[in-house]
């Protein structure tokens, strides 16, 4: 087991897939209770660099994830199992491919290329449709999240299309709330903050080590 506390591009830029298996919940988390705040607290982020563009400013932490190492043939793309954190790490995905959509939008290309890479693996690693997902939901929540991940029309209803809706219309926002002439510069800052100020404390079992008892362990207090 080795801990280290990684930004979201450290996390998600390499090519890599993060399973999440049969035994964690389906989505769970609303706008209330975690969008917002999650938003709000990238906000305050790009906030502070786009006031200070030249100071040095401080991370912001999200949380842990416990992952484990899954053994792949030599050559493949890199796996891990999802052990805790899946709720996390699939909501970090959908708010950054809608803020990667809202960039193209405004016309920030530079901006959403830097952003495409931390949703999507490369096609070369790619033996599976799916295989292009950097995380990869439970089986009850893989139509709605593919659909919203590959833009096609989501699933009225579905907890996943509401929360990239959300991140969505917020992003449309703040994009363009100093005018359009701003809205490049504002994407360039808010880039920043996503990929390099939101930061994630990623604890990482290997192979061998028993999952089903860590994660037991983890949760033996929290909510069912």
């Amino acid at each position: 087991m080795k801990a280290d506390i990684l930004t979201l591009k450290a996390l998600f830029q390499k090519d890599a897939r993060y399973v999440i298996p049969t035994f964690q919940r389906p989505y769970v988390w609303n706008q209330e209770e975690q969008w917002e705040p999650l938003w709000n607290d990238l906000i305050r982020v790009a906030e502070r660099v786009l006031a200070r563009p030249g100071d040095r400013h401080p991370p912001h932490f999200l949380g842990a994830v416990v992952l484990q190492q899954v053994q792949n043939p030599v050559g493949r793309m890199q796996e891990r199992t999802v052990i805790d954190g899946q709720q996390r790490l699939t909501t970090l995905q959908l708010l950054l491919d809608a803020l990667h959509s809202q960039m193209l939008a405004v016309g920030a290309t530079g901006s959403a290329q830097r952003i495409q890479p931390l949703v999507e693996n490369s096609e070369a690693f790619c033996t599976q449709p799916e295989d292009r997902f950097k995380v990869w939901p439970t089986n009850r929540d893989r139509p709605a999240f593919n659909a919203v991940m590959s833009a096609t029309p989501p699933f009225r209803g579905e907890r996943l299309q509401e929360a990239h809706r959300y991140f969505s219309e917020a992003a449309a926002q703040w994009l363009i709330d100093q005018g359009p002439e701003a809205a490049e510069q504002r994407a360039a800052v808010i880039e920043t903050a996503a990929r390099d100020l939101l930061q994630l404390v990623v604890i990482d079992l290997t192979v061998d080590e028993n999952a089903q008892e860590i994660f037991e362990t983890l949760n033996a207090r929290g909510a069912q």
